[in-house]
């Protein structure tokens, strides 16, 4: 018997230029395979039309066309056609740039739910290519998540790549050979059809943009804007159903307004409805992600940079840190979440720097208020104010050497800020009355979920850190988490209990845990990992 997995191309050498290495795909139309191309010794992917359609004059035209479309695609973000041609045994193939990543789909069933900071950088990049395309006078009409490929870079996390023009428009043709598409005829995936494309109705540019709409619904959501079970129960619904807000549809998900209304208006029934043209689709994108890092930060409060700034801190000398210096990295400032690991604390629970290049702004500032002529300048009145100024900081200083003394020198439970205990809940529903787990392993229900509190206690735990108020923060943050199961939550509060004089390690580590658990691809990770002196596991993929 022939094994399974044997292939007559895998092993050969294809219009004496490329050797074939491995099949990595397969369609109705074909085959793709990675090759290797021999002149560049580059790796290649290779589109191979199945020998049994090579007859259908439709199906050639069709393969012929998806070379002629991408090949006058000259953008970052399109897939580069490098050759077209006929093997030996009469097939046709496509060689095109290898993309080593995963399509957006696979991203969206093992990554969901993403942020949207990264949402809007994905789809920013469709719509550039989109931009070109169109320019070029080139239609795609099949986009969905399996046609974009995601690359990730050494420096450029999350590239994108808009793969797969094979029923491609090319708007200025008019020496196409056989027509691939006539009155009343209709190709495309159903689930991503615009109303007229859906009609069989005559396209433009914003038909790509009806199906732009549909996969931002499909990534802020984890759902299509329509469901059914059939290619004419989606086609249906895309004529006549409005969808439905994906707030409405997925209530937990964390959507802002303006990008609801952005989804809302590029499904319109109408074209005239929608944004213009892929250019003023990413700047309007680029509009509804700025508003939403001005409302966050104006949420956590008149002082946002306390939380969010990543300033030096110096070890605590507890046994998960080395005693160097460690300055967490500036993350991508498009995730402000993310950010939010309780950079205010650095300032409260760790000990002076050891010299003056490591002080915040903070010294810089009452360094200037020391008089250095008493007698000149700005009078009695200011050298009172300012020695007035100097007592008050020497007070304070005293104060936290003093709060720091008791301390270090005490049980957790002696701490003058104690913070709460992470106090076992109930375990989930259907085990053991006696069964108890810690917060940070206890998976949060829908019906547990209230998105609104979980934000109001948020802010409230945001303030409460800027207030240097610790403890009420932590019980702000776990109260919130309890409500969301938000995981930079989970972040703010691992920060919290490891950043203590007497750290607490087991909660740090759980929090911190839960945190990668939930976002394997964190950019905090490498930072925990160097605080816990040791690897935390990704989750296997599903």
């Amino acid at each position: 018997m022939r094994a399974a997995d044997a292939d007559e191309y895998v092993g050969k050498t294809i219009a004496h230029k490329y050797r074939v290495e491995a099949l990595i795909g397969e369609g109705g139309m074909g085959k793709v395979y990675r090759a290797r191309q021999l002149a560049l010794d580059k790796v290649v992917v290779l589109k191979v039309l199945r020998h049994t359609l090579l007859s259908d004059e439709r199906t050639v035209a069709r393969f012929q066309r998806e070379a002629k479309a991408a090949s006058r695609l000259n953008h970052a973000n399109s897939i580069s056609v490098l050759d077209f041609g006929q093997a030996e045994d009469g097939a046709l193939f496509i060689a095109m740039e290898y993309v080593a990543g995963q399509d957006l789909h696979q991203i969206l069933s093992r990554e969901w739910p993403l942020g949207e900071a990264r949402v809007v950088r994905l789809v920013s990049q469709v719509l550039s290519a989109l931009s070109d395309a169109h320019g070029a006078g080139v239609i795609h009409r099949d986009l969905k998540p399996e046609n974009i490929m995601v690359e990730q870079r050494r420096n450029e996390g999350d590239f994108v790549k808009v793969l797969d023009f094979g029923i491609a428009k090319i708007t200025d043709s008019t020496d196409d050979g056989p027509a691939l598409t006539r009155a009343g005829f209709v190709c495309g995936t159903p689930e991503y059809m615009s109303p007229e494309q859906a009609r069989g109705a005559p396209l433009d540019h914003r038909s790509d943009l009806y199906a732009v709409g549909v996969i931002l619904y499909q990534l802020t959501t984890g759902l299509l804007p329509f469901e059914s079970d059939s290619a004419v129960g989606f086609a249906t619904k895309h004529l006549t159903e409005e969808p439905p807000p994906p707030s409405r549809r997925r209530p937990d998900a964390r959507i802002s307004p303006g990008l609801e209304k952005l989804i809302l208006r590029a499904l319109s029934k109408s074209p005239d409805d929608r944004p213009a043209n892929a250019e003023a689709f990413k700047a309007e994108l680029a509009m509804v992600e700025k508003e939403r890092r001005r409302a966050e930060a104006s949420q956590r409060g008149a002082r946002p940079s306390a939380v969010l700034a990543p300033l030096p801190r110096k070890s605590t000398g507890g046994p998960l840190n080395d005693g160097r210096d460690v300055t967490v990295p500036g993350w991508d400032s498009n995730e402000v979440t993310m950010e939010a690991t309780v950079r205010a604390l650095p300032g409260v629970l760790s000990p002076l720097p050891a010299n003056a290049d490591d002080m915040p702004a903070t010294r810089e500032k009452t360094d200037s208020l020391s008089p250095t002529n008493p007698g000149s300048g700005g009078g009695g009145f200011a050298f009172f104010f300012k020695s007035l100024t100097i007592l008050l900081v020497v007070a304070a200083v005293g104060f936290f050497a003093y709060y720091f003394s008791v301390g270090a020198g005490s049980g957790a439970q002696d701490l003058p800020y104690a913070l709460p205990k992470n106090a076992p809940v109930p375990g989930a529903v259907g085990s053991a009355p006696s069964t108890e787990v810690p917060l940070y392993e206890r998976q949060i229900s829908n019906a547990e979920r209230d998105v609104e509190a979980a934000g109001r206690k948020t802010r409230e735990g945001d303030r409460a850190l800027q207030r240097l108020d610790i403890p009420l923060a932590a019980s702000s943050y776990r109260e919130a988490f309890s409500m969301s199961g938000d995981p930079d939550l989970a972040l703010k509060l691992g920060d919290i209990y490891w950043s203590r004089p007497n750290p607490d390690l087991q909660e740090a580590r759980g929090w911190w845990e839960r945190h990668l658990r939930e976002m394997p691809n964190s950019k905090a990770r490498e930072i925990i990992e160097q605080r816990l002196g040791a690897a935390i596991a990704r989750p296997s993929a599903p």
